[in-house]
């Protein structure tokens, strides 16, 4: 009788953890930092609801893995330092690889190309190109690859803020002869900002965007390659480059 009730009760569990998962109360849940100030990538609205190309991509790939996505906001001076002491499991906030960035965290495959671009007030005529930016004001994102590659430039005088809104806002107010950023975003921002305009369309670098991992945490890693792989084999992940970005990507 023993054996019996030991094995009914065993079934009985076995039952309830299905019916669980049937209703997604056994969902495992993805923790992903990101910094939602970037916008078309990543942002919050009014109520607060993340919203964005990373943002969406991230719910993909936590669909394919079969586990809830929850976000959290991190400023962008601290999303590796979280990553690194487990506040979430990954980050995605618009991050190009870069060899610094890989000494402290993994990068998933490549999952977007970027570049910089130099954004100006309608008025200026003296600014063409990246060489001109010797001897200006630049207003850029702490810590970002703009901020990486404008200190590069002999003769710049660069105004770093925690946000990128901030420098866009820093060039609005003549506090800065230009802002450099990232691709997509300075085109969302001079389309959002008549007073300002792009010194070219074509960026002058070539970056990649991919998703940090905290070093030691290869399974995450490799079911995330595994995630994308898919989204880019089955269409998904072009679709979501339209949706964004038209055919510009």
């Amino acid at each position: 009788m023993r054996t019996r009730g030991f094995k009914l009760a065993t079934i009985a569990v076995a039952l309830v953890v299905f019916l669980l998962a049937g209703t997604g109360y056994a969902k495992q849940v993805l923790r992903v930092g990101t910094d939602p100030t970037y916008e078309p990538f990543e942002n919050k609205d009014d109520k607060g609801n993340f919203y964005g190309f990373d943002i969406d991509l991230m719910r993909m790939i936590g669909e394919e893995l079969g586990m809830e996505v929850h976000f959290q906001s991190v400023s962008w001076d601290g999303i590796i330092p979280g990553l690194q002491n487990g506040n979430y499991d990954c980050l995605i906030s618009a991050m190009t690889i870069t060899k610094e960035r890989q000494a402290m965290i993994n990068f998933s495959d490549p999952y977007f190309r970027a570049g910089q671009l130099i954004l100006v007030r309608r008025s200026n005529t003296t600014i063409k190109s990246a060489k001109d930016l010797a001897g200006k004001t630049i207003a850029v994102q702490n810590g970002t690859t703009a901020d990486l590659e404008v200190s590069k430039i002999k003769g710049t005088r660069v105004k770093r803020f925690g946000t990128n809104p901030e420098a866009i806002l820093e060039l609005k107010n003549g506090g800065a002869d230009a802002a450099v950023m990232d691709d997509f975003v300075a085109r969302r921002a001079a389309q959002r900002n008549p007073d300002l305009k792009l010194v070219s369309d074509e960026p002058f670098t070539a970056e990649y965007y991919g998703i940090g991992v905290r070093k030691g945490n290869d399974k995450l890693l490799e079911m995330i390659n595994k995630a994308l792989a898919t989204l880019k084999k089955n269409g998904k992940l072009d679709a979501l480059y339209d949706r964004y970005f038209g055919r510009d990507k």
